[in-house]
């Protein structure tokens, strides 16, 4: 009886690692509003960035604020340090998507939450690739 207790805790325990484990999945901004409640990845270009005087920092996506499709919160108590600019990158931000004045937003409490994945701003040029030789 009390091997099959352990062996029941095991495999249960075991499968609450694999569910926190599981990776989010990866949505655009545009498919944030459909994914409120839920776990997810957001990417997209931050197309503004502000500080507040109270030091709470937003994160807008898919337009500059009032005209923004998706946002992230930052508040000031989950901050020591002035947040970093991510204005005009590529990013990704995992958290739970909720609604606020009608829009999709995520608070950020980490900014292990967020990965840059494009460096260079909005509106710079790629670099052309080399001619291949003849």
């Amino acid at each position: 009886m009390f091997r099959l207790l352990l062996v029941c805790l095991a495999v249960g325990s075991a499968g609450l690692v694999a569910e926190e484990g599981k990776p989010a999945t990866v949505i655009s901004v545009a498919e944030a509003a459909q994914q409120v409640g839920q776990e997810v990845t957001v990417k997209g270009r931050v197309e503004g960035q502000r500080t507040s005087k109270s030091g709470h920092t937003y994160i807008n996506f898919g337009g500059k604020y009032p005209n923004h499709v998706f946002s992230c919160f930052l508040s000031a108590k989950n901050f020591t340090e002035p947040v970093p600019s991510f204005a005009g990158k590529e990013i990704e931000v995992t958290g739970v998507i909720t609604m606020y004045e009608s829009k999709p937003q995520m608070e950020v409490t980490s900014l292990s939450q967020i990965r840059v994945l494009e460096e260079s701003p909005a509106g710079t040029p790629a670099p052309k690739p080399s001619e291949p030789a003849s």
